[in-house]
């Protein structure tokens, strides 16, 4: 199947989105081929997804790297069906429905922020996210039970749901907190590793999380048999704009890129900084398959697996057992320099 018409305008100027109208207009080719070779293959069943992808941009920017993400590992899908969004088959079949944790209603969302922007308590960024997954899970949660689970093609199957941060500003440093809480009930507390002055992060168990001030809500929904139905959640901060920058074969782009990686015996990242001619990042990079010990329908390691990507396991004793390469992708800030007006513009 040929790539989608992702940038022939179908929506009003008025109501793009401001990233759709940035890649359509600026000196974007390659990233714009990305998405192109991103949807190669992906069948637009209702023939609104050119539509969305211009007016709110970022669920279906996740349903384009999810597609992409399953081309990757080898994964064929069924289009055939209105829904969910993947029937796929990798050794196993499974189904898979995409969401994102979205800004709250009135709430700045993950672009055009500025140095201002940035969290200044960590744990009330971490416990904001939070709710944001958690809202996100359990809505797509009931349309599993409701829906879902009803129809042929999703019956005797795993469940995944594959859901991608882009709540607020600066919504990438959260990183696999906020989901790591949401699913395993463990927080990492970097308030208070500050204030000790630790050397390990400090983390503990946690069984819900403040929506406001006078509500909490539960968490830790892989700690229990209540949702079964649902074998595994896949998840990224990152797969951004800025991966499909950092991804792009633009070699003249005036950017930096820094990154994080894992440090083993260390409180503090191994933190890397490259120019784009210089820099590489693999699709996967960043991306993580959460499992649920009490699934249902468990899923084999190969299905999702990927040498790039991260899996999350519960040994038997309850601890989480992450499988991830050396160097996995934590975080990744993105500066492009704009000589012409000796300025600089931020990415995730």
């Amino acid at each position: 199947m040929r790539p989608l018409p992702l940038f022939d305008d179908v929506a009003n100027e008025a109501r793009q989105h401001f990233i759709y109208r940035m890649i359509r207009d600026g000196n974007y080719e390659a990233e714009r081929s990305v998405l192109r070779a991103w949807s190669e293959g992906f069948k637009d069943r209702d023939g609104k997804f050119c539509h969305e992808f211009q007016t709110s941009f970022e669920p279906c920017l996740w349903e384009l790297y999810l597609h992409a993400y399953l081309k990757e590992i080898g994964a064929s899908v069924d289009f055939s069906s209105s829904s969910p969004d993947f029937v796929a088959t990798n050794g196993e079949d499974f189904c898979m429905e995409a969401t994102i944790a979205a800004p709250a209603e009135g709430q700045a969302g993950p672009h055009g922020y500025s140095i201002e922007d940035l969290p200044e308590n960590l744990n009330r960024f971490n416990s904001e996210a939070t709710v944001r997954i958690c809202n996100s899970f359990t809505s797509k949660v009931k349309l599993l039970r409701q829906r879902y689970k009803l129809l042929p093609q999703c019956q005797g199957k795993p469940f995944v749901l594959a859901i991608a941060s882009f709540d607020r500003p600066f919504s990438h440093l959260a990183a696999m907190r906020p989901i790591i809480s949401a699913l395993y009930g463990l927080y990492h507390d970097e308030e208070k590793t500050i204030e000790l002055g630790a050397r390990e992060v400090v983390s503990y168990a946690v069984d819900s999380v403040a929506k406001n001030e006078q509500t909490n809500i539960g968490i830790g929904y892989f700690c229990t048999p209540e949702f079964a139905d649902v074998s595994a959640v896949i998840f990224s901060s990152l797969a951004t704009w800025g991966k499909v920058r950092a991804v792009a074969e633009s070699p003249e782009a005036s950017a930096v890129y820094t990154t994080f990686h894992p440090n083993p015996g260390s409180l503090y990242p191994i933190m890397r900084t490259a120019t784009k001619p210089d820099y590489r990042e693999h699709l996967l990079d960043g991306l993580c398959v959460l499992h649920n010990p009490f699934a249902e329908h468990k899923l084999a390691p190969s299905t999702l697996g990927h040498g790039r990507l991260a899996q999350a396991y519960v040994r038997a004793d309850g601890e989480i057992n992450f499988v991830a390469p050396d160097d996995f992708l934590l975080m990744r800030h993105l500066v492009s320099v704009k000589t012409r007006c000796n300025g600089s513009q931020a990415d995730s």
